[in-house]
């Protein structure tokens, strides 16, 4: 039976990871067994209900490595579709928990443009926020789709009392199949510290980060 105190707990690291859910933190070389060959090798951490989550680390300098994370799902949905449920502010909240505020903050081209998030966490965290720079790019024949995220303050000062994360890289890449047929996989990484031991972080993590891509993969299919 789990007190009222684990149960408080738990909470929170389901909230602080609905915040990890799209990163993984960075860990210390001395923290982290090293398992040399495996940066290039994801391993399966999960295949249940048409999707499958990843994990490998990979050596971001001497000392740091970072665990990063990829999901693979398929969905009968339109490659447009698709795209505008990653891509369309409105339309993030609906999958991805724990948002608290997302707005476009202006847009270079329409390939081009910068993304406010605002995390909300309970207390004693601060909210969390992160501004992205996102670019999209398309293959010669237009049936696959990627799409850059990556961290930037973009002169953008830090909302009181709220923590910006400032070393996150992601990736979206949508392949057209078939007509309303859509693989996507994405991947991401932040150099953040973690906030909680990684033994207790990761599982949450894990399956947030599972539920999230569950929730995506859901909203695309037709009922």
């Amino acid at each position: 039976m789990v007190g009222t105190s684990g149960v408080f707990i738990v909470s929170r690291l389901l909230l602080l990871a609905s915040f990890t859910l799209l990163s993984t933190s960075a860990g210390n070389l001395t923290d982290v067994a090293r398992d040399s060959g495996n940066e290039n090798t994801w391993e399966l951490l999960e295949n249940a209900e048409g999707v499958k989550i990843y994990y490998r680390w990979v050596d971001v300098s001497e000392n740091v490595r970072v665990r990063e994370r990829k999901a693979e799902i398929i969905v009968h949905s339109s490659l447009e579709k698709s795209l505008k449920m990653v891509t369309d502010v409105e339309l993030i909240s609906s999958w991805m928990s724990g948002i608290k505020k997302t707005m476009i903050l202006h847009r270079d081209h329409a390939e081009k443009w910068y993304t406010y998030m605002l995390y909300g966490l309970p207390w004693p965290f601060n909210d969390r926020e992160i501004i992205t720079l996102n670019t999209l790019s398309y293959s010669a024949k237009r049936d696959k789709v990627f799409l850059r995220m990556q961290s930037s303050d973009e002169g953008y000062p830090p909302a009181r009392g709220v923590e910006r994360l400032t070393h996150y890289k992601a990736s979206w890449e949508l392949f057209e199949v078939k007509p309303g047929l859509t693989r996507m996989v994405f991947i991401a990484r932040s150099e953040d510290p973690p906030a909680f031991p990684r033994c207790v972080q990761d599982p949450v993590i894990k399956k947030v980060f599972y539920r999230n891509m569950l929730s995506l993969k859901e909203l695309l299919t037709p009922q």
